[in-house]
């Protein structure tokens, strides 16, 4: 049986590599700033939707995104 949550709306995170000469952008990274991120919001848990490494971000080289739902799920 499922518990009951509120959908507190999308949150994301990312990781930015500022030049090529950089440590490559990091998908663990993103995805844990996308949680503290959700936390922030007040929710205590996150549906993971993407996570994706994109380039052509004003001020990356290259970037890696997480996008999810952050949500507050009941203890009932």
């Amino acid at each position: 049986m499922g518990k009951p949550f509120r959908d507190l709306g999308e949150v994301s995170g990312d990781s930015c590599q500022v030049s090529n000469q950089d440590s490559p952008p990091n998908i663990p990274t993103a995805r844990k700033r996308l949680q503290v991120n959700a936390s922030k919001m007040k929710a205590n848990a996150v549906l993971l939707h993407s996570c994706d490494v994109t380039s052509g971000t004003p001020g990356c080289y290259r970037q890696a995104v997480c996008v999810g739902s952050a949500l507050n799920v009941s203890a009932k």
